[in-house]
């Protein structure tokens, strides 16, 4: 039997928010993605509630707020390196305009499960909240907004959090993000929707990984620029990832 909360909740949703007048939808085509982990999508339509908004399952996908947003997650595993089992899982946000991001994230475990626990946090802690209210425009304490310049344009950023591995030190992180802002604000950036993400994982006895990539491609210049960041010294290893949305103000 469904609880009091669920009940009350039930009825603000489809009377007080009038989410019963919603029509039914159909679900968007596959697009070649591979089928979705039944763990993952049960992750993101909870996170979706949890936050507020109306997150069903239609098909392949989770369909947000009557359409207004469509997602899905899969996994991939990959060869075990340590006792570690390490995992490679997929986020797919469609937008109400047909865009697609796609954000890949490593999960770390002792098992499946683990691996895929981890996975999700790190999609909740550096993405979800910037796409949560970067799309649909729902309040939350769980992202950073500012107003920058970008290309002679005044645009809205949302950021996610800066989702560390390891001895990450987070008092090299202000000069580091500093010039990041500087280089995002010379591009040549076109009106509407854009998606940011920068990886950069130390490794001390070898060269550092940098991925920099906008609008789920690999972004050359800044991905350079992003290799000769101040990047902190360590002699053990660490990654940092920063997920930002941009949009016109």
């Amino acid at each position: 039997m469904p609880s009091l909360f669920d009940r009350i909740k039930f009825t603000w949703d489809y009377f007080v928010r009038g989410l019963h007048r919603i029509p039914p939808v159909s679900a968007p085509p596959e697009f070649d993605y591979p089928s979705p982990d039944p763990r993952l999508m049960e992750f993101l339509s909870g996170m979706y509630q949890e936050h507020g908004a109306l997150a069903v399952r239609v098909g392949n996908w989770i369909c947000v707020d009557g359409g207004r947003v469509f997602t899905r997650a899969s996994h991939f595993d990959h060869p075990r390196p340590s006792k570690n089992l390490v995992i490679q899982a997929d986020f797919v946000t469609l937008t109400v305009d047909g865009q697609h991001i796609v954000e890949s994230l490593a999960g770390i475990g002792p098992d499946g499960s683990t691996a895929i626990q981890d996975a999700c946090e790190g999609f909740q802690d550096s993405c979800f909240h910037a796409l949560f209210v970067s799309l649909l425009d729902h309040p939350c304490d769980h992202v950073d907004r500012e107003i920058w310049t970008i290309g002679g344009q005044t645009r809205q950023v949302t950021f996610g959090w800066l989702r560390t591995r390891g001895a990450f030190p987070f008092d090299h992180w202000p000069p580091v993000f500093e010039r990041i802002q500087g280089h995002v604000q010379n591009l040549p950036l076109s009106p509407g929707l854009h998606w940011i993400r920068y990886f950069y994982c130390h490794l001390p006895s070898d060269a550092p990984t940098v991925e920099v990539l906008v609008d789920n491609e690999t972004h050359d210049e800044l991905q350079a620029q992003a290799a000769g960041l101040p990047w902190p010294a360590s002699d053990t290893v660490y990654s940092a990832r920063l997920f930002f949305v941009i949009q016109d103000e």
